[in-house]
């Protein structure tokens, strides 16, 4: 009798303790969880099937605010994603480049520049940012590395358990609501409709005019930070050991004289980056080569609007083509229905955005159930330049 009483007490804590441990696991997920475009974009990642991608972009909003996924599949072929984060850090660039290696092998990575370009190093510290990134990347031997090498002591379990940190947010809701139905309909979906990209719909109108005109024949250099730069070479030298093909690219902005400085820093990077013998593509210097209106195009000085994203689609996509010689995989049977959805989206998204300019709204555009709703209502025929 004894012994069955030890049982019985056995099974029920074994019980007790498991659902204890799966509410916790529900309650990060999808309830006491900073979920927005970020944790949507980087989780999404991590659904793509595996070795399924051509190309992975890394980077800031620079980077998931100009390219359009959807719109280099229809045009040019290729499956891509934006495993990109705001902000990101150039140690949350370095472990992305890890985490492609441990989980994809795409015949490209590209690297948006932006990361390296802060005139200071204080990005590297700021915890929303860093938070932004490392949240959401799952248990790996990356992500142990970086907060074991980065993140104080006493800090480690927020990033390892983000319950921790944000089991507070309760007192948010009702207003959560829909971001966590976005998480969750993400996972029961088991692909991200936008592959990372967002966007404003809104047309930036600057009272500072913008020296785009001039980036064409800036030659000038500008130091990096000496710590931004040896990530850089960290970087580098990473790649190089792993013998990925990496191109590194610097977006169209709306640069004024507040901003030209990153122009040359950019202009420097891409000295050390085609030292090390990869390619570096000045963007940035290239805004009308590409077409960019600095009147239409962006929403902001640091990003362009769906009208901006899709000339850069276009051009970056066909210099991935032609200049990196980009060798494109056959995509598997089942995913092809998935992919036209992709395409479907992203022009439905398009007409969206153009809707909302045309009246004068100014709303985000992300990978949430209230924009994917709303992309219902539009056609989702290939957007003609």
């Amino acid at each position: 009798m004894k012994f069955q009483q030890y049982v019985t007490r056995t099974v029920k804590t074994a019980i007790f303790l498991l659902v204890v441990m799966v509410s916790c696991l529900v309650l990060q997920q999808y309830v006491l969880r900073n979920t927005d475009h970020n944790s949507l974009r980087v989780e999404g990642y991590y659904q793509e099937p595996l070795d399924s991608l051509d190309v992975v972009f890394i980077g800031a909003s620079d980077i998931y605010t100009s390219f359009m996924p959807g719109r280099a599949y229809e045009q040019h072929g290729f499956t891509s994603y934006l495993l990109a984060s705001e902000s990101i850090t150039s140690e949350g660039v370095k472990t992305a480049v890890k985490e492609i290696v441990r989980t994809q092998h795409p015949g490209l990575i590209v690297i948006e520049a932006n990361a390296f370009l802060y005139g200071d190093a204080d990005n590297e510290t700021n915890e929303a940012h860093v938070h932004k990134f490392f949240d959401n990347l799952p248990f790996s031997f990356n992500k142990l590395e970086y907060v074991e090498k980065n993140v104080p002591v006493d800090q480690r379990w927020e990033y390892l358990f983000p319950l921790i940190k944000y089991h507070g947010l309760w007192t948010e809701y009702p207003e959560r609501f829909h971001m966590m139905a976005s998480n969750l309909s993400l996972d029961m979906r088991g692909y991200n409709y936008l592959k990372g990209f967002r966007t404003t719909a809104e047309i930036y109108k600057g009272k500072t005019p913008s020296l785009n005109a001039k980036l064409a024949d800036e030659k000038g250099e500008l130091d990096l930070n000496p710590k931004l730069q040896q990530q850089l070479m960290d970087l580098l030298d990473y790649c190089k050991e792993q013998k990925l093909h990496v191109l590194f690219v610097r977006a169209p902005h709306y640069v004024t004289e507040e901003t030209y400085d990153r122009v040359k820093r950019s202009n420097k990077m891409a000295s050390i980056v085609r030292e090390y013998g990869y390619s570096y593509y000045a963007c940035e210097n290239e805004a009308v080569k590409i077409g960019i209106d600095d009147k239409r195009d962006f929403y902001n000085i640091d990003h362009m609007n769906v009208y901006g994203a899709l000339k850069f689609t276009d051009y970056l996509a066909e210099k991935i083509i032609k200049e990196e010689e980009l060798k494109i995989d056959p995509l598997r049977t089942g995913l092809l229905s998935d992919w036209d959805e992709v395409v479907t989206s992203t022009n439905q998204l398009y007409r969206y955005c153009d809707d909302l300019m045309t009246k004068g709204d100014v709303k985000g555009a992300q990978e949430d159930v209230l924009t994917l709703v709303s992309l219902g209502n539009y056609s989702g025929e290939t957007i003609q330049r």
